[in-house]
């Protein structure tokens, strides 16, 4: 049986942008030294790369701080040593934050209600649905930990793909979903827009 779809969500892709930064592993040597900060050694890199403004940085520094837990500081070691103090570091712990609540999110399974379909047929459609809560929840993610300036962007894209979805038997998911993207913008108002520490060279 061929399941209509009364609206097309094939442009949005939540995450897609941000394949290439993490392909980019040169952030990998690092440790938290004796003063609790964590130390990222960025030879070889390009120094206008070594900056937690930059995404591939940014990424790669918080999957080091998922495996190190709390730190104090975080210094990018290159020629010279980009510092990072408490208040990059408390943005930092609330991007992991949101980044562990959209993990939650993503795991809640789709809630399709087509009466006439085998559950083979609804699976195969949720299956590739952009807007299944394991596939939206997971690229926000990304896209929160690898690019945290157009994430309020990316998920008024998600609630706007949401609010245009009209399929009758998508309803309780898409709204389930509404709900959670609005508990989101909550969360991120103001920790994605914070003002980031200043890095001081030396």
């Amino acid at each position: 049986m061929v399941m209509a779809r009364t609206c097309s969500t094939s442009e949005f892709s939540p995450g897609s942008r941000f394949d290439q930064s993490r392909r980019l592993a040169v952030f990998d040597d690092a440790e938290v030294d004796s003063e609790g900060r964590l130390r990222v050694a960025c030879e070889g890199v390009p120094e206008d790369a070594v900056d937690l403004s930059k995404p591939a940085c940014l990424t790669a520094v918080l999957r080091r701080l998922r495996e190190s837990g709390r730190v104090h500081g975080v210094v990018l070691v290159n020629d010279r040593e980009r510092m990072y103090g408490a208040r990059a570091t408390q943005v930092l712990e609330s991007l992991l934050a949101l980044g562990r609540l959209l993990d939650h999110m993503a795991q809640r399974p789709p809630s399709p209600d087509f009466p006439g379909f085998t559950a083979r047929e609804v699976a195969a459609v949720c299956a590739v649905c952009p807007l299944r809560p394991a596939t939206l929840f997971v690229g926000l993610r990304e896209t929160v930990l690898g690019d945290p300036s157009s994430f309020l962007h990316v998920l008024r894209e998600a609630a706007e793909s949401l609010t245009s979805y009209a399929e009758q038997g998508c309803s309780t998911c898409t709204g389930a979903t509404i709900q959670d993207l609005t508990i989101l913008i909550e969360e991120v108002e103001g920790a994605v827009g914070g003002r980031r520490d200043g890095a001081e060279p030396r």
